[in-house]
């Protein structure tokens, strides 16, 4: 904080605070309080579209912090964006809920929120509404949000929230989602009248509506599927210009992709409502690949492939031995929740600041995703897997077709999310598919749950004592559990064994892009002696097969290149703005990277980041902790450049630019004392 500001602001000497900030932001203008000062002169100054500007930058730079929302919601009042003005006074009630301070009232928030219904109570009354449907979509979408606490507080996909049978709304401009269930399971769940309402003990298939009611029309140039999902059997009549028939519907709570012939299509029901899902046109585009298909391995350490792929992986090494092995790829977060979000958004921690474990988000809706890029492009797109970490709560339903999700230890092991993947790519092959899909038994390593298959591979004495259970993130070297974990990446690649084959047996190598990849190395594997961010925590495994693109890379890759990467091999334009990503050479890129970076970022803990270069490693550490915020505190800090083997480096020149760097990237994040 900028003492100086403050006081002029606080005695209300607005103009010569606007001064002073303009002095203070040419010295500092990675400092993000500087957005909340220019707010409030301008809002002092009868400058409410001015403010709203900087208000919602604040916002956007501290979304943790429960002020800033309160700020951007009482801008967007000023300018009678009232339903904008309760979406963030209601995240800054639930922020405060969950702890973080705030400096008005909970009674006072919940005043404010009661003021902006009641304006638009009155505008309604009056008749001075711009657009009625707008306002009918922001009133649904509050009414669920509300439901749910806005999501900051609950991980509503795995914390038991009722989910299925209801409407989701992961952000205002986009279709609702409607959760149904699929699996035999789920629907001898329901048929019993077990069913549990969650995606924890159900199988959900989570679907935007695109139409909704007793009958809709539809028209494609070409064949699709049409997935239409009722909540209780009933009938449907289905008229074309040459045909009509009636069918029944007797699969309740299920997705049905009805096939659908081009024109015009009728589809009505006299006894139940339905919704309808987006089409899906039944073609082949010469542009497109027919099949891409990622999987997400969580935790596949590169450090223990290495030279040992081979005999660890024999079936993954078979089959993306004539594509691409990177060697150099690292993580830009130390564990999944920002991981993920780097490799679809293409930026570092410090710019998408999806940080805290606790106090929940979503990605920016500004902000573009791996997801979306194929879903413009025409592709058929689809999720599955049961990475709580990557639910659509997070932002990971957009651009997606289907997410195909149940929490992991409940339903989604490694042989049903398999099997899934190629049922799907079996059903839907006339279709030109993007798949996502999620491994996450290396995670079982880490939280000690179902490793007795495991320690039946060893002789009883080997199978010693393990460290205990911190978090994944902050676990001690651990010989018993690095034992398990090869043991498990083994399992892994037996299990994938079979999709390779069907694969190879229905794709030519000019039809796919096949990526393998994951988010993080492991803590167990980092020896005491060894730097938190060392290799063994931030080298990730990344191979990919088609594209035009083979051989084995030692270039530096970043988790935030991957995006680009997959892009590049399907012929997709990549936007770079706003971005920390860059093209590797090796895919067509220009310009090897200088460095790579890792961040760590943990609430009471202190903040750590690694330049990881060809030549050099530079650490900087700070010393106070991280607030609930998410806000880095780094008046005092700690740095080391390195060599590659280790010795220590003293060439003040890099050390002082790679500060300078560091201090610069955190900067939005960092708290200024002044």
């Amino acid at each position: 904080m900028n003492g100086k500001i403050e006081q002029l602001i606080i005695s209300e000497q607005y103009e010569e605070a606007w001064f002073a900030i303009a002095a203070y932001e040419k010295n500092c203008p990675q400092d993000s309080d500087i957005d909340t000062y220019k707010f409030i002169c301008l809002s002092n100054a009868d400058e409410p579209q001015m403010a709203l500007q900087y208000a919602y930058a604040a916002m956007q730079n501290q979304p943790y912090v429960a002020d800033v929302h309160y700020n951007c919601a009482y801008a967007y009042q000023l300018c009678g964006q009232y339903f904008q003005a309760y979406e963030q006074y209601a995240i800054a009630k639930e922020l405060a809920l969950g702890g973080n301070q705030l400096t008005v009232s909970l009674e006072n928030i919940e005043s404010a929120m009661q003021q902006v219904l009641n304006a638009v109570m009155a505008a309604t009354t009056a008749g001075d509404v711009d657009n009625i449907e707008s306002d009918k979509i922001w009133i649904g979408y509050i009414a669920n949000m509300d439901r749910i606490s806005w999501g900051v507080r609950k991980p509503i996909f795995h914390d038991g929230t009722n989910m299925v049978a209801q409407k989701y709304n992961d952000y205002y401009d986009l279709p609702e989602l409607y959760v149904g269930i699929t699996g035999m399971q789920s629907a001898y769940d329901l048929i019993r009248r077990r069913l549990h309402m969650d995606t924890i003990m159900e199988e959900a298939d989570i679907q935007r509506i695109y139409a909704e009611g007793s009958s809709a029309t539809i028209e494609s140039e070409t064949e699709c599927f049409v997935p239409l999902i009722m909540d209780e059997p009933g009938r449907l009549c289905v008229q074309t210009e040459k045909k009509q028939a009636e069918i029944e519907y007797n699969s309740p709570l299920q997705y049905i992709n009805y096939r659908v012939p081009k024109g015009k299509v009728l589809i009505s029901s006299e006894d139940r409502e339905f919704r309808l899902g987006e089409m899906v046109p039944i073609i082949h585009d010469r542009k497109r690949k027919p099949l891409i298909l990622n999987i997400f391995v969580d935790g596949l350490s590169q450090t223990v492939l290495e030279n040992h792929m081979e005999m660890l992986m024999p079936n993954t090494y078979r089959f993306f031995r004539e594509g691409m092995i990177c060697t150099n790829a690292h993580t830009a977060g130390d564990w999944t929740f920002p991981s993920i979000a780097s490799i679809v958004t293409g930026q570092t921690m410090a710019n998408h600041k999806m940080l805290h474990s606790k106090l929940l988000r979503k990605i920016d809706a500004e902000t573009p995703i791996l997801f979306e890029y194929f879903k413009n492009a025409g592709y058929n797109t689809t999720k599955i897997g049961g990475n709580w970490r990557i639910a659509p709560n997070y932002g990971y339903a957009r651009g997606m077709n289907r997410v195909h999700y149940q929490h992991m230890y409940e339903g989604f092991p490694i042989e049903k999310v398999v099997s899934e993947v190629e049922e799907q790519i079996h059903t839907m092959r006339e279709t030109d598919q993007f798949i996502w899909m999620e491994i996450g038994e290396l995670h079982l390593i880490a939280d000690e749950y179902n490793v007795a298959p495991l320690q039946e591979q060893f002789v009883i004495w080997e199978n010693d004592n393990t460290k205990g259970k911190i978090n994944s993130v902050k676990q001690e070297y651990d010989e018993t559990k690095r034992k398990y974990y090869l043991k498990q990446i083994e399992y892994v690649d037996r299990k994938l064994a079979g999709l390779y084959q069907y694969i190879e047996n229905n794709y030519e190598e000019n039809e796919i892009v096949i990526t393998l990849f994951a988010d993080h190395g492991q803590g167990y594997l980092v020896r005491p002696e060894e730097e938190f961010l060392c290799d063994e925590r931030t080298k990730i495994a990344f191979m990919t097969k088609g594209g035009g693109v083979s051989g084995k890379t030692e270039e530096l890759i970043s988790a935030c290149d991957y995006t680009p990467i997959i892009c590049k091999l399907a012929g997709i334009e990549y936007n770079y703005e706003n971005t920390d990503a860059s093209l590797p050479v090796v895919y067509g890129g220009e310009k090897e990277r200088e460095f790579t970076v890792t961040e760590s970022i943990h609430v009471g803990d202190p903040y750590q980041i690694l330049l990881n270069g060809r030549d050099f490693t530079f650490y900087l550490k700070g010393i106070e902790k991280v607030t609930s915020e998410c806000r880095v505190p780094l008046d005092t800090y700690e740095v080391k450049l390195s060599d590659k083997n280790g010795n220590i480096l003293h060439d003040k020149d890099k050390i002082n630019y790679y500060t300078k760097w560091c201090l610069d990237h955190i900067g939005s994040c960092r708290i200024y004392n002044n």
